[in-house]
């Protein structure tokens, strides 16, 4: 079988998801049950909005902290500010507050919860980077280009008043001679300003391009394929320090998800984990698959916790044929054929709001023989049609496994995620995420039931 790779890397690649920024997580924070929402910024330094839900009715104070995810800093905490309770009527048991993120890296924001139960705390990992230049706004431009004008005749006024009357006594008309030596000053005044902007200009524009190198800028990854075999090529196009790339850490105990979708009409995914054979070299034998384009992402996290999306587009030109059957965690689902098996639970509309926190719940049905899909209840994965929003969310939220291994949390218990995965696996499963753009989406949802994986899809839009 031969067959050839097309790459097109996707330019709104972000860490940890693809288009989707924000994160959010549920969890417990002792006693309580809480929902947080981070909102990176765009910008770094910049302020995160933070957002803390809670149904429980007696939380009386939440208190939000940035720092480090690893490394010696994230031991010294400073001092936390204090998230405000929502006034409105409609949203109750939420807390809002903004947080600065200094530098770029892996960051977590640690919430803290005081009430009638006692204290409970809860750390959420963050990506803090820079994804874009803020453009100045028009009228605050058209304002400073005004006051510059003004500014700048000012300046060659008054050294074309002074050379030119500030010896005369009061009442003497300055001479011809005064009043070429003052069009002389102004002439020079106006150079030497002149020559101010333009170098000054020079060094803004020397600082916008240092800046642009500050910009995240995700993985690259090259698919190729040869007889059955694709293989994963990972280069860094550099990004603000050297990136290593065997620093890999497993999540759910593969170092590499890799999701594949046939295109253009989304209606079949593979679950894939491919192996690494070599620095920035992972290797996956293919199953069978027809010949055709399909959309790759890759999720991996680094050592320090950061978590990255690569994306990239495949181009089978021939059939996978026969393939290597799937084994292990490895799995399949065709959208084309309704899955009985899985229902949305919690599909009350057909629309959803933008950038609003939804508890997608699914079900299993019959309700039985329920089984963890790598150590949890399920998988989902938020995939707008265009491509241009992936997100891989699991029960807890869309933060990594292996990134919230590294909580100060789950240091102190590093049993807690063994216990999960030894637990029963219940038959309904809920994913919190928040949609970041309008468009039409398709979710994947897997769960395990009497040790097969099964796989649907469900269609809604986001207004």
């Amino acid at each position: 079988m031969r067959a050839a790779a097309l790459l097109l890397l996707a330019a709104f690649t972000l860490p940890a998801h693809v288009g989707s920024p924000d994160v959010f997580q549920e969890g417990q924070a002792g006693p309580y049950k809480i929902l947080v929402t981070i909102r990176p910024p765009q910008v770094i330094p910049g302020v995160a909005e933070i957002e803390v839900r809670t149904a429980a009715q007696d939380v009386r104070e939440v208190r939000i902290t940035p720092l480090p995810l690893t490394g010696e800093a994230a031991r010294f905490a400073p001092a936390a500010d204090l998230a405000t309770p929502s006034r409105d009527a409609d949203d109750q048991g939420a807390f809002h507050g903004q947080l600065w993120m200094m530098t770029s890296g892996s960051w977590q924001v640690r919430v803290r919860v005081d009430g009638a139960r006692g204290r409970g705390e809860m750390s959420v990992p963050v990506a803090a980077v820079a994804r874009s230049t803020q453009s100045m706004q028009t009228p605050l431009a058209l304002l400073l280009a005004v006051l510059a004008l003004v500014l700048v005749t000012g300046i060659v006024s008054i050294t074309g008043a002074a050379v030119r009357e500030a010896s005369l006594s009061p009442g003497d008309e300055p001479d011809s001679p005064r009043r070429s030596r003052a069009r002389i000053a102004m002439g020079v005044a106006a150079a030497i300003v002149t020559t101010a902007l333009f170098f000054g200009n020079m060094w803004w524009q020397a600082e916008a391009r240092a800046y642009d190198r500050y910009i995240y800028k995700p993985l690259e990854m090259k698919p190729t394929t040869t007889a059955g075999r694709l293989e994963l090529r990972i280069s860094d196009p550099g990004w603000l320090r050297s990136r290593a790339l065997d620093d890999f850490i497993p999540d759910h105990t593969h170092l590499m998800h890799l999701f594949v979708v046939r295109l253009p009409d989304l209606n079949a995914v593979w679950h894939l984990h491919p192996r690494r054979e070599d620095s920035g070299l992972f290797v996956q034998d293919l199953p069978a698959m027809p010949a055709g384009r399909y959309q790759l992402y890759a999720d991996v996290v680094h050592a320090n916790g950061l978590a990255e999306t690569m994306a990239a587009e495949l181009e089978l030109t021939a059939p996978v044929a026969p393939g290597k059957p799937l084994e292990g965690d490895d799995s399949f689902g065709d959208a084309s054929v309704p899955n009985t098996a899985i229902r949305f639970a919690s599909e009350t509309a057909s629309t959803y709001v933008t950038r609003r926190p939804v508890s997608f719940t699914f079900a299993l049905e019959p309700a039985r023989d329920a089984g963890l899909y790598m150590g949890m209840p399920g998988h989902a994965m938020f995939l707008r049609k265009d491509r241009g929003v992936f997100a891989h969310v699991h029960p807890g939220g869309s933060v990594a496994m292996a990134a919230l291994a590294l909580t100060r949390e789950a240091q102190a218990d590093p049993h807690a995620m063994h216990r999960m995965m030894d637990a029963a696996a219940p038959a309904t499963v809920s994913f919190p995420y928040g949609f970041p753009s309008p468009g039409d989406y398709r979710i994947f949802v897997q769960m395990k039931r009497a040790g097969k994986v099964e796989t649907a899809a469900f269609d809604v839009t986001a207004r």
